[in-house]
């Protein structure tokens, strides 16, 4: 890094004078026309080229095979991206399987539509504008979908009902649209400052923000797990045995629910230490659950081997569960941290 002074010139002009150096490099030579711009973040970008967003406006993609999968990868790829508009082109033509699919992309992205489903383009754009995105909200719309999906879910494992498992899924689905939405906007600011100038945020708080998202669309998929566990259960749960797992699941979620929340109020110290905390209890109270389940001397579940052996894996998803709320729970430490010292 080098200091220079800022010069004034004539009545309202100031300049800057760049290492010699620094010019040959890039190559800047005397009468070329530079663009200057500046961001949210104070700082002042001088380039050769007028980009930045611009290089996201556009990709074209070729699609070399018949398979809807590298339709739909091709897509997905392009918008996490950040892509505004995304062409693909067949080495031959699409077959009606990969129009479906495509169609079938377009629903489960947010602010996504399909401009042309042809033999020989589909092309799919993103309406939705950056300057009107809450990424905040996204995430706390988040929190609000996945700690339902499991609190679902338990309710499906006590009572053994079989048919929330496939309810749950499509919620899962939404959820995914939400992280995917988070992870976009994230893509698109590492290469554009003006996209963190619509967002207003610095790019360390959308960082955390993609994590604290990342981890509660995993709280949604293990939910799913502890429903699609419930398929395996002929009958309710003994009440003694529901109990206890009501409030281990309980007990994940309310670490889940303190971390993200301690995420969202700009890393508060007090709730991160009340989720780290709870993670160590509930974990603990989730391993005693686990073990009575396999002591015959108290025998508190009296399932066949296929019920035990659903129970225990649902206990595991709850294991999970906590984790990744002290996961998110480490974000907020290392955000209060950073805020704290920068």
């Amino acid at each position: 890094m080098q200091t220079r002074k800022l010069q004034q010139v004539g009545g309202g002009t100031y300049t800057v004078s760049i290492p010699k150096e620094w010019a040959n490099d890039h190559q800047l030579e005397a009468g070329m026309e530079l663009y200057l711009a500046t961001h949210s973040d104070d700082s002042i970008v001088l380039r050769a080229a007028e980009k930045d967003v611009d290089e996201l406006a556009t990709a074209t993609v070729a699609v070399d095979g018949d398979e809807p999968a590298l339709v739909r990868r091709a897509l997905q790829a392009a918008h996490a991206v950040g892509f505004e508009t995304v062409t693909l082109e067949p080495v031959e033509a699409f077959t009606d399987e990969q129009r479906r699919a495509a169609r079938s992309v377009v629903r489960n992205l947010v602010g996504t539509d399909l401009l042309v489903a042809n033999d020989g383009e589909i092309t799919v754009q993103h309406l939705l504008d950056a300057a009107n995105v809450s990424v905040r909200q996204s995430v706390v719309q988040l929190q609000f979908t996945a700690l339902s999906i499991h609190r679902t879910a338990t309710d499906a494992l006590v009572d053994a009902d079989a048919d929330a498992y496939e309810r749950l899924r499509g919620r899962a689905d939404e959820a995914d649209r939400l992280f995917r939405m988070v992870a976009r906007h994230l893509s698109r600011s590492l290469v554009s400052l003006e996209e963190i100038d619509c967002l207003g945020l610095t790019r360390a708080t959308l960082f955390d923000y993609y994590v604290t998202a990342r981890q509660l669309e995993g709280v949604a998929r293990r939910g799913v797990g502890v429903a699609r566990a419930a398929r395996r259960l002929s009958e309710p749960l003994p009440d003694p045995v529901a109990e206890n797992v009501r409030e281990a699941a309980e007990a994940a979620r309310t670490v889940v629910d303190d971390a993200t929340t301690a995420v969202l109020d700009d890393a508060d110290e007090d709730l991160t230490a009340i989720a780290l905390d709870g993670h160590e209890r509930a974990v603990a109270e989730i391993e005693a659950v686990d073990e009575a389940l396999f002591d015959e001397a108290t025998a508190p579940f009296d399932g066949s081997t296929a019920a035990t052996v659903a129970l225990a894996r649902a206990l595991d998803h709850l294991t999970r569960t906590a984790d990744r709320g002290a996961a998110v729970a480490d974000v907020a430490a290392r955000a209060a941290i950073r805020d704290g010292n920068v």
